[in-house]
């Protein structure tokens, strides 16, 4: 059952393939991409199609993860995606976000992140979250602090050294 998250602002939903615009006018940014993993060129219009292909498969085969296509809830336009994913290698769950370059600055990734940690918490029943974060992102860093959490040093993961910061559930 595919959920539906819903904040002041936004709606998040899962990608669907007539998604595929936003995607790309979002992953097709050298300048978001750059911050993705171990850093990404912007990708092709097959490369988002590929993408996408996987994120609505990943979702399907596990009901509450992966990354949700977030729209403004009045006057509808793409803001980007967040959602969460396992962290390859580790025990732990991921939180991650990506925005338009144009969308950068308006909250929308602090809006989205609390929103997908709360569902993570509630509904999934997950005892920790952690996000990650190249060691130059200070503008993430103060998204993953804002929705509360909290630094605990740097690990390598994507093949690069990155910043970790972590939640834990209430009473857990």
């Amino acid at each position: 059952m595919a959920v539906t998250l819903f904040t002041q602002r936004l709606t998040l939903r899962p990608f669907r393939e007539e998604d595929l615009a936003d995607l790309l006018a979002m992953d097709g940014d050298d300048r978001v991409m750059r911050w993705i993993g171990p850093g990404l060129p912007g990708r092709t219009r097959d490369e988002a199609r590929q993408s996408l292909e996987r994120m609505i498969a990943f979702a399907r085969e596990h009901p509450g993860l992966g990354l949700r296509h977030a729209s403004r809830l009045a006057a509808g336009g793409f803001v980007g995606g967040c959602g969460l994913y396992p962290l390859t290698g580790s025990a732990d769950v991921e939180i991650a976000y990506r925005l338009p370059h144009a969308c950068w600055g308006h909250g929308y990734a602090t809006e989205m992140a609390a929103a997908v940690l709360e569902h993570g918490f509630r509904d999934l029943r997950l005892v920790r979250i952690v996000g990650l974060t190249h060691p130059g992102n200070v503008s993430s860093q103060r998204v993953l602090e804002k929705i509360g959490m909290r630094a605990e040093g740097t690990a390598a993961h994507y093949g690069r050294e990155m910043r970790v910061f972590a939640a834990h559930r209430a009473g857990a």
